[in-house]
């Protein structure tokens, strides 16, 4: 036992950090090779099919930039559009966070920052969660983490690798995601001011330059952008509900998966910690500028989209897109747990993460693998015929048929008149929405209705039509605890 504990003293930090990498990047991969879709994932699915022009003008009606769909369709086109392919493409970027720490974290902030780095990408439960997802929002903290990193690098020295990293980091962030355009603005003030302060006349002129190229690029985007904010302000799906959505943006990287009270409790504990060391380091006056900059971004995010929810009245507050900027609260824990000379401390704080995040992992592997997932999707592949139509009412459960059935026709009824008809062409040429219920006259003899649970949309298809419901069943799932209620309706022979 002796021997043990001394063998285990003598391996480097540096050693530990590099298992901790390769156990990291198949950890948070432990939920990826499942083909289960839920809503979101299925729109990316679907746009993935198109080409990148109609990516372009189909995306300019959703309430996302293109980037992750365009790149998305060279998953595509190299795989046949292979779901696990797209799940694995999401891995990606998380296993580079994982790997930051060590190649670039630990290179400019030491050991220790860089260690805590990649421990802090690996078992936050937002992380394994997100790794996961056929959404854009991993490939989002990547561009956001790369820009913030080489902001600071280029703090230091002008660089024409750099730069360039920097630049591409940027604009991939302005067109990723929302959050990604205002944390790239705010990085880019940030660095002009302090060339300004510094007199760097060489950098300034660099970022100036840089600074109108991304405006140029954005502008052909800037015609859909105004167009997706007039969407929003009209009636979007974000409500600002307090104090829950207070509650959600505190503590959605401790949350993750979990539909536990535990993660606000620990998250509230480590913000009063933070606190605690910032205001001592403060006093003992450390330098504080690279917690003060990523704390400060982050901060000045949430308070932007704020800003924006009171001038458009309406939330665009949500802690799903809160995750593009993780990587800056990320490094700012890091760096304050780093100046912990307390090792039981420490332990402790990166202890109870590790129980949330394994806790979090196991129960997305028990829900993304569990065999009820399959019978829905068995039942209507041993029953849907090529010529049957498919009519979605609920179009969670229904938008994941129009994916899987590509080659049927498809009706989407919005009945709630959402405005949604050109941003759902994502779903396919052979998918269509409709606001009355005219779509019946072009629908073929058999009809697979896909409504609400308890809905009695068969009926009144039943009450204003020749069809009459043959079956009626309803299948629960563990993947994000979808009901599909499908209905097969036949029309009388006249």
């Amino acid at each position: 036992m002796k021997n043990l504990k001394e063998k285990l003293k003598s391996i480097k930090l540096k050693h530990w950090h590099l298992f901790l990498i390769v156990f990291g990047i198949l950890f948070v991969s432990l939920s990826a090779f499942h083909s289960n879709l839920w809503f979101d994932e299925s729109y990316s699915v679907g746009m993935a099919r198109h080409s990148f022009q109609e990516i372009w003008t189909i995306g300019g009606n959703d309430v996302h930039p293109v980037l992750y769909y365009w790149l998305l369709r060279i998953i595509y086109l190299v795989t046949g559009g292979s779901i696990m392919a797209y799940r694995l493409f999401s891995c990606i970027p998380i296993a580079m966070m994982i790997i930051l720490g060590y190649t670039h974290i630990r290179k400019d902030f030491g050991e220790k920052t860089g260690f805590i780095f990649s421990f802090l990408s690996v078992f936050l439960p937002c992380m394994a969660t997100y790794a996961v997802e056929i959404r854009m929002y991993s490939c989002a903290i990547l561009a956001v983490t790369l820009l913030a990193i080489y902001a600071y690098r280029l703090s230091k020295e002008d660089n024409t690798k750099n730069w360039f990293i920097f630049g591409i980091s940027s604009l991939a962030c302005i067109f990723l995601h929302y959050y990604g355009l205002m944390a790239a603005g705010l990085i880019n003030v940030i660095l002009l001011i302090y060339l300004i302060r510094k007199k760097r006349k060489k950098g300034l002129a660099f970022l100036l330059a840089f600074g109108l190229l991304q405006t140029l690029l954005y502008l052909p985007w800037l015609m859909y952008f105004v167009k997706q904010l007039g969407q929003i302000s009209h009636g979007y799906w974000i409500t600002f509900e307090f104090p829950l959505t207070i509650k959600e943006l505190l503590s959605s990287q401790m949350r993750g998966y979990m539909k536990l009270d535990i993660p606000t409790v620990l998250s509230i504990e480590l913000y009063i910690y933070i606190i605690y060391k910032v205001y001592q380091s403060y006093k003992a006056k450390e330098n504080l500028k690279p917690f003060a900059c990523a704390a400060g971004t982050y901060l000045l995010v949430i308070l932007a989209a704020g800003m924006v929810t009171l001038v458009m009245n309406q939330s665009i507050l949500n802690y799903r897109y809160l995750f593009v900027v993780t990587g800056l609260y990320i490094f700012a824990i890091s760096f304050i747990l780093a100046k912990e000379k307390n090792t039981i401390e420490i332990v402790a704080i990166l202890s109870a993460i590790t129980i949330l995040g394994v806790h979090n992992n196991l129960g997305m592997v028990k829900d993304n693998y569990h065999p009820k997932n399959d019978v829905p999707l068995k039942y209507l592949q041993e029953n849907i015929k090529k010529d049957d139509t498919l009519v979605i009412v609920d179009i969670g459960a229904g938008s994941i048929a129009a994916i899987l059935y590509p080659d049927n026709q498809v009706y989407f009824y919005d009945g709630g008149n959402w405005g949604v008809a050109e941003a759902y062409k994502a779903f396919g040429p052979n998918f269509e929405t409709y606001v009355t219920q005219d779509y019946l006259e072009k629908c073929s003899d058999r009809i697979w209705l896909f409504e609400y649970p308890g809905g009695k949309q068969a009926e009144e298809i039943e009450k204003i039509s020749d069809y009459r419901i043959v079956s009626k069943k309803e299948f629960s799932t563990r993947y994000r605890n979808y009901i599909y209620g499908i209905v097969l309706l036949e029309k009388k022979a006249s």
